[in-house]
């Protein structure tokens, strides 16, 4: 067998085999047979990448969910590459999986993988990478929220609004966030503006409570009782 032939060539030396299946029994859709032997791992990454990538177009539902965690594993800046194109996989579930993969790997690229996702055709996917923005510490995140505020769907600009308030504030200045909240009290959609009253809530502080008080001011009778009772309510 070939693994045994290798371990005897190689001897002492370490290597990883990878082989090719055929993901139908159309030999059309075959994934070429491609055999990468590594010695001490030292050119593993950069080539296992290539071949998950190959997976992800062509293997089947199993193989890519395999090719997701493993790259995810892997977690390199080749790896992120090869997920952001998972995220225009024709089944939704890859792109949710490629998704989570992004947002534990973290980092700028893979943010900005993720808030490519903001395109994405089906809202529920767009709501999905909103929660995956909201687990980086850093102003980016914040910053691609803001955008994603813009969204036609009403769910959405709520996942949104639930990020903002999720995002952690050591690293994301507490102005952006509280900017981006003060026009979600302006969105046409009730729902829409009571997240945003409970965001606040969350965020706390003098500067979300004075933008309520603001925000009541301007809109009056308008406002929903909710930011009332948020304003008003007794100390306990």
């Amino acid at each position: 067998p070939l693994p045994d032939a290798l371990a005897v060539l190689l001897e002492n030396d370490s290597f990883t085999l990878y082989q090719a299946m055929p993901s139908t029994d159309n030999d059309a859709d075959v994934i070429p047979g491609t055999l990468w032997v590594f010695s001490e791992g030292t050119s593993l990454a950069p080539a296992a990448t290539i071949f998950y990538e190959a997976v992800l177009y062509q293997g089947t539902f199993r193989e890519k969910k395999e090719a997701i965690r493993e790259l995810q594993r892997l977690g390199t800046p080749a790896a992120v590459q090869a997920l952001s194109l998972a995220l225009s996989d024709e089944d939704t579930r890859m792109r949710d999986a490629a998704l989570s993969a992004l947002s534990r790997i973290g980092g700028d690229e893979a943010l900005a993988a993720i808030a490519s996702a903001a395109q994405d055709s089906d809202p529920r996917v767009r709501g999905e990478a909103a929660a995956a923005l909201a687990t980086g510490d850093s102003e980016t995140s914040a910053r691609y929220l803001t955008m994603a505020l813009d969204d036609p769907d009403p769910r959405v600009r709520m996942a949104v609004i639930e990020s903002l308030a999720d995002v952690p504030f050591g690293t994301v200045p507490n102005q952006l966030t509280v900017a981006t909240l003060t026009r979600a009290l302006q969105d046409d959609d009730p729902e829409v503006r009571m997240s945003a009253v409970d965001a606040m809530e969350e965020i706390g502080g003098d500067v979300a409570y004075q933008t309520l008080v603001q925000s009541q001011a301007d809109r009056g009778s308008d406002m929903p009782d909710a930011i009332r009772e948020s304003l008003f309510a007794p100390e306990e």
